[in-house]
């Protein structure tokens, strides 16, 4: 490693800390990083900026942008509360029903949206709902984060960090889907059950004799706008279909974002609000980051990185598939996941070499390592911020006893499964 290489590093380092610290916002933190790169790569070796900024990839971000619109256009028209309180008024006031009820919606919606958003509307949603029945809501809040967290592993939208890693590593999606829906399937199982054991008794102690009171708001009464909620219903089932028949060899960064400009369009007047009401944030965090991941490959680093992982794991993939799922799952679950799926994406790439499973190994990592503490990724500090507005502030200790133990169940079935489905790919003979 060269002195730009240790220098970009060094950026790297400081700024991780800084996001961490979380006394300056992250966004700015990751452009300002992606700036002083820059500035280390244009003394070191001559390169502009111009051609700093080609190197990022901007086929990753442009598809977080559209999937972001698609989202903001389907959260907005009140489509995920009008299903809810469907669902909801089957339960007949039962609270372990209900508990499972919107788990269960929480997980099939995790296959098509982010945590974070899925946090901002189905939890203000809980927390309403339960203030109206007289149930504590903190039970629901917290096993919803942890099931939209875990829930999108298998799924190539299902987070940010999931579509950093598909890209980089160049995942098989088909591949991805097929071998990672079973292990969520199971650790969804495994989850409802060991909740419901812990929170069992106080379930059973909710009265929800308001429950009635529900059967009085008519589930139209959620949809804010009937135009955005055809449009959304449409929009979804155009990506899902887009997604899946991988025959028609169309990026999906393309299809994101055809589905997405279109969903701008038929939204006539709305769409400058919707684009204003963007995460913006977010894109330009990914931004920065890729522009510190591209001055961290032009000078060298990660080729450097990724060669002393593979020589540590050499031939050995259970030690490859161990070190994806437990750094970002366990050691670095106090760091947000986004940046550690960008930097670990390029070991996944190389690591797949010795078998398709272990990259997929690395999507179990991190996001599983992102529910385990309040402060670990953004949806827990979501769902403490709602608990704490609500009147029934969930503390660090509440959260952390339940999501901590949790996680770690999930990690060590999560390693012993794709250790069983990695031996399917070894060849014989």
């Amino acid at each position: 490693m060269d002195l730009a290489g240790f220098v970009v590093v060094v950026i790297l380092i400081v700024t991780l800390v800084i996001i961490l610290s979380e006394r300056i916002n992250e966004t700015a933190a990751a452009l300002f990083a992606m700036s002083v790169a820059g500035g280390v790569l244009y003394i070191a070796y001559g390169f502009t900026f111009r051609e700093f900024v080609l190197l990022m990839e901007w086929d990753t971000i442009l598809f977080v942008t559209a999937m972001l619109i698609v989202v903001a256009v389907a959260a907005t028209s009140g489509m995920f509360q009008y299903i809810s309180l469907i669902l909801l008024k089957r339960t007949q006031g039962d609270p372990r029903r209900i508990f499972v009820t919107f788990n269960i919606f929480v997980y099939v919606i995790s296959l098509f949206l982010d945590p974070l958003p899925i946090m901002l509307v189905m939890g203000a949603f809980t927390v309403e709902v339960c203030k109206v029945i007289d149930m504590d809501f903190r039970p629901l809040l917290i096993s919803e984060v942890v099931v939209a967290n875990f829930a999108s592993i298998p799924s190539f939208v299902g987070s940010i960090p999931n579509l950093v890693i598909a890209f980089s590593a160049n995942i098989d999606t088909t591949l991805m889907a097929l071998v990672l829906f079973p292990l969520s399937f199971i650790l969804f199982g495994v989850t409802i059950y060991i909740l419901l054991r812990w929170y069992g008794p106080q379930l059973a102690q909710e009265s929800c004799e308001d429950w009635n009171l529900l059967y009085i708001v008519e589930p139209i009464s959620m949809i804010k706008s009937k135009h955005d909620f055809y449009l959304s219903i449409i929009a979804m089932s155009i990506l899902v279909l887009g997604f899946t028949i991988g025959a028609l060899r169309v990026e999906a960064s393309l299809i994101a974002m055809m589905v997405a400009s279109g969903m701008l369009v038929f939204s006539h007047q709305r769409s400058e609000k919707l684009v204003q009401q963007l995460s913006w944030g977010t894109i330009f965090f990914l931004v920065g980051l890729f522009g510190i991941i591209a001055a961290l490959n032009r000078s060298g680093v990660i080729d450097e990185f990724v060669n002393g992982v593979t020589t540590f794991v050499g031939n050995n993939i259970f030690i490859g598939m161990s070190f994806l799922i437990w750094i970002p799952g366990f050691v670095l679950s106090v760091i947000d996941n986004v940046p550690i799926a960008a930097l670990l994406a390029p070991i996944g790439e190389s690591l797949g070499v010795l078998n398709p499973v272990v990259p997929l190994s690395l999507l179990i990592g991190v996001n599983v390592g992102g529910y385990m503490i309040p402060f670990g990724d953004a949806p827990n500090m979501i769902a403490v911020t709602q608990a704490r507005e609500g009147g029934r502030p969930i503390s660090f200790i509440e959260f952390t006893r339940v999501a901590l133990p949790l996680g770690f169940i999930h990690l060590v079935i999560s390693t012993l499964y794709c250790f069983a489905v990695a031996l399917l790919f070894v060849p014989f003979g």
